[in-house]
């Protein structure tokens, strides 16, 4: 969120974990921003710890265990709800008033803040800190800018270094490519597929009284 607060923006984002000896573990949200509100609609059946690990990972390479970060097991297992089932989470920053709709279960009160990074997967914040600008290029009908680069940080106390490709259309990341650079067969990529900006309603990013 930036000081002005969210743009008026609808947003699908289309997600892709790679890990090595498996297939590509796919999902799929769709966000609304406007002023100090959001809302996501997760659209693939993954619980909520699932959605924000996959968000809030230190190493942007999604939700690890241990095993798979080294190459030697699958992803963490996952209790998926039913095909066809969608989480959806609102929060509204201002108040810090949060809620989650779940498939047949009343709806659960959290913290907008521990929520809206969900929501600001799709904006560029701070990402391009640190990277090299590569060329520019039309995305979605929108100049953007493409940057490379390498970034290290630590998980859980281990230092980490990653290879990222970042398609930044201020204020939206449109593309965020990670690779681990010691397992090239682990990344994590999140793509925009659709982007509407000023079409988001009040109705929209309003919970439902439930």
């Amino acid at each position: 969120m930036t000081q002005t607060g969210y743009p008026n923006a609808y947003v699908r984002l289309h997600l892709t974990q790679h890990l090595p000896g498996l297939p590509p573990r796919k999902n799929e949200i769709e966000v609304w921003l406007k002023d100090s509100r959001f809302r996501v609609r997760e659209l693939t059946g993954r619980r909520l710890d699932e959605i924000l690990a996959d968000a809030t990972a230190p190493r942007q390479l999604g939700a690890l265990s241990r095993a798979s970060e080294d190459g030697n097991d699958g992803a963490p297992a996952t209790r998926p709800f039913p095909p066809g089932s969608t989480t959806e989470l609102y929060g509204d920053l201002e108040t810090d008033e949060g809620w989650v709709y779940r498939p047949n279960r009343p709806r659960a009160s959290i913290r907008a803040a521990m929520l809206a990074p969900v929501a600001e997967q799709v904006l560029a914040a701070d990402k391009a800190h640190g990277l090299q600008s590569a060329r520019t290029s039309m995305r979605l009908g929108r100049t953007s800018i493409a940057y490379r680069g390498e970034v290290d940080g630590h998980e859980a106390g281990e230092p980490f270094h990653n290879t990222v490709i970042r398609v930044i259309s201020p204020p939206y990341l449109l593309l965020d490519d990670v690779h681990n650079s010691r397992n090239t067969g682990q990344a994590y990529v999140r793509e925009v597929t659709s982007l509407e900006e000023g079409t988001v309603t009040d109705a929209e990013v309003t919970p439902p009284a439930r």
